[in-house]
């Protein structure tokens, strides 16, 4: 009797209680928040080295854009040497770079926009094959919103997260 009632779940098993097959196994990904077009980087910069955005914001009181950038597979020397490639190509002049035990602090001017300040930061104490390799914090001329294409309102593609206020 017991295997009877075993071979009959087993012959409907495949009709019950499974989700039918749609061939779509991984969400859609939103586009990347420095290529959509919402909030651009200055004229001419660009990223030439492999990156993830995690937070774009605007400070408060302040005329300062905030962007916090994961760099992977490579080590921090480069993500310094290609920034400083990118912003001179872009115009900028290079100011007062510096560097610590812990982090690298890049600085560059345009006549036309403020100070541009960039702290490279590698991660402590990584194994061979960890693929986030440091983050880039760029304190950037604070940028008006370039379109009103729907993914400019999409938090996960821009980056623009509400600030964290406490309840009252």
């Amino acid at each position: 009797m017991g295997y009877g009632l075993a071979g009959v779940l087993v012959i409907l098993s495949p009709s019950l209680g499974r989700a039918a097959p749609s061939g779509r196994y991984r969400p859609l990904l939103p586009a990347d928040a420095l290529d959509n077009g919402c909030y651009p980087l200055p004229p001419g910069v660009s990223i030439d080295f492999p990156y993830q955005v995690r937070t774009d914001e605007d400070l408060y009181l302040r005329p300062l854009r905030r962007l916090v950038l994961q760099y992977d597979e490579v080590e921090a020397v480069a993500v310094r040497d290609s920034l400083i490639a990118t912003f001179m190509r872009a115009g900028f002049r290079e100011r007062r770079s510096a560097g610590s035990s812990t982090s690298i602090v890049l600085r560059f001017v345009k006549e036309d926009q403020h100070l541009v300040t960039i702290t490279i930061t590698p991660l402590p104490r990584l194994a061979p094959g960890d693929l986030v390799r440091g983050t880039v914090e760029m304190l950037l001329p604070r940028v008006e919103r370039q379109s009103n294409d729907p993914v400019c309102f999409d938090r996960f593609s821009t980056k623009r997260f509400a600030a964290w206020q406490p309840h009252r």
